[in-house]
């Protein structure tokens, strides 16, 4: 393999951008922050990165790590392989559920768990490793003991002798090949995901096809908003527009929570938040000085024009919105 970038760090970056832009699946996995999806999510996106610069170090060093110290960087790469398969691993549980976790002996996945077992029985547990959990034994040959040839380390690979109790085989692992093979394969593991993300993203949107947001404040209609400053002088049609726009207003909101998650709780649309907050504000104050009758025309005039303003400025929003959406 060259020094170009690894293929599981390219993917992983598609995730997280995607997975920042998305509509609501950033605020679903959010949510569920209590029960470590969160964390476990960021830790395992984290990790991946980190473990493939570690790969990469490990490739592009001119053999100066071996030549000093061997054993740190043979324990190191393997390590890092390991540790790079669990991120994968519990990156998809954070994603999709504990269902979707990766199932080592699932023949799907024979290529990583051979590299798994080669960390396990030689920097892993080389004093014992176990194949089949605590009922492993010694004289049915699952129990494996392992030393590692001084003389065979290189930047390359090396050789190892495991013991059994029937036998000893002599193996030989090459570096190169096996991060070419985890690169492979945890490459795709990683395009399934993100092919995952976009398969939730294209059916979130298209639940809202054809509904349009903008549109519900930009159908003509009889009501109008500075209709509302002719409750001075009772005009029939001031209270009957401020309820008009009001209906409106909660619709949108709905939809808007619909489409990105409750306010308060979504992290998508922190911009639209705070119109959203300003306009409830609003609206509860128009309709206090409705029902109360308890107002000066001056004071009710001022919330009329931050209403009307405030509803111009969702407009925008809702373009934006409405464009998100279209799929």
């Amino acid at each position: 393999m060259n020094n170009d970038r690894l293929k599981i760090e390219e993917v992983a970056t598609q995730i997280r951008n995607f997975f920042n832009d998305s509509t609501i699946k950033k605020t679903n996995v959010f949510l569920k922050k209590k029960n470590g999806d969160w964390n476990q999510f960021c830790a395992a996106l984290d990790t991946i990165g980190d473990t493939c610069l570690a790969i990469q170090n490990f490739q592009q060093d001119p053999n100066d790590l071996f030549i000093k110290n061997p054993y740190l960087a043979t324990y190191g790469i393997l390590q890092a392989l390991f540790i790079q398969q669990d991120a994968v691993n519990y990156l998809k549980i954070s994603l999709f559920g504990s269902d979707k976790k990766i199932d080592w002996g699932n023949a799907k996945y024979a290529e990583l768990a051979k590299i798994r077992q080669v960390r396990n029985e030689t920097i892993g547990h080389p004093v014992k490793t176990e194949r089949k959990g605590r009922k492993s034994t010694y004289v049915n040959d699952e129990i494996t003991s392992c030393m590692i040839d001084h003389s065979s380390l290189t930047k390359d690979g090396f050789r190892y002798m495991l013991y059994m109790h029937s036998k000893t085989e002599t193996k030989t692992i090459k570096f190169s090949e096996i991060i070419e093979l985890q690169d492979k394969y945890l490459g795709v593991e990683l395009e399934a995901v993100m092919k995952e993300l976009q398969k939730e993203e294209k059916q979130h949107k298209a639940k809202f096809k054809g509904e349009k947001l903008g549109e519900l404040l930009n159908k003509p209609s009889l009501f109008q908003v500075n209709l509302i400053y002719g409750f001075q002088w009772n005009d029939h049609l001031a209270w009957p527009s401020f309820d008009h726009y009001h209906e409106l207003y909660k619709k949108i909101r709905k939809g808007l929570e619909d489409r990105f998650g409750k306010f308060g709780e979504a992290i998508r649309i922190p911009g639209t938040h705070e119109v959203i907050k300003k306009l409830d504000f609003v609206f509860s104050k128009i309709e206090t000085f409705k029902n109360t009758r308890k107002f000066e025309n001056y004071e009710l005039e001022v919330y009329i024009d931050a209403l009307d303003a405030g509803l111009n400025e969702l407009k925008t929003h809702l373009t934006e919105t409405d464009k998100e959406f279209e799929v």
